[in-house]
């Protein structure tokens, strides 16, 4: 049974009947859409905006309807519900971007997964941005070691820091981290939010020790009064 989309020619194969956000059996009430009518070309796609009708939820989440080709007609078929949050990314200094190109992007990605609810994978993400940040640190003030931190665990890794303070911040975000992708949890008081802040924490220690050694190298001794 094909429905046809509220003041538009459109015609569907059916609507969500889960909601992404609360994963409760709904009924969706329709809000907005939107098609590219290259979708009888096979090219485009139709999106339509409901709202979750649980007073408990009541969130806004985009239907995606794609025309798979050939000889379905004009009917467009569900491909997917995704929801509506919009995610203020994590900007990091010029010098974190340049020391780990990755790690903001895996970092931002694991930060869209939490805010839009998919708690459970984000804490594996931010694992992953750490592992990638410490290891390309250590990859650019250690070259020639290189092919021992790309193989090696994360552990290993953070072994081999020189500064105290980036090792302890590391290493405590490494068993949180740990815990976001095993079966026992271990630190059963720390969470997310205590993940973060360490990575964080990692990032400034970073940011602060490599700024020094910069006005070390440029500054290496007092010059003498005349």
């Amino acid at each position: 049974m094909a429905f046809r989309v509220k003041e538009s020619d459109y015609d569907i194969d059916k609507k969500p009947d889960t909601c992404p956000s609360c994963g409760k059996g709904i009924s969706p009430v329709f809000c907005f859409q939107y098609g590219i009518d290259t979708w009888r070309r096979y090219e485009g796609f139709l999106q339509i905006v409901y709202r979750c009708p649980r007073e408990e939820c009541n969130r806004l989440f985009i239907a995606k309807y794609v025309n798979p080709g050939y000889p379905t007609g004009d009917t467009l078929f569900l491909n997917t519900t995704y929801l509506l949050d919009i995610t203020e990314y994590e900007k990091f200094s010029e010098l974190i971007d340049k020391t780990s190109e990755k790690f903001p992007r895996i970092y931002n990605q694991a930060k869209i997964a939490e805010e839009n609810g998919l708690d459970m994978i984000a804490g594996p993400g931010y694992r992953k941005a750490l592992e990638f940040l410490v290891k390309d640190y250590l990859i650019k003030t250690s070259p020639e070691l290189k092919e021992k931190i790309k193989k090696g665990q994360l552990g290993d890794a953070i072994a081999l820091i020189a500064d105290t303070r980036i090792k302890s911040c590391a290493s405590h975000a490494t068993w949180i981290g740990n815990d976001e992708t095993h079966y026992v949890r271990v630190w059963e008081d720390k969470d997310l939010e205590d993940l973060k802040n360490l990575i964080k924490m990692v990032v400034d220690w970073i940011d602060l020790v490599e700024r020094s050694k910069e006005y070390e190298v440029s500054m290496p001794g007092k010059k003498s009064s005349t």
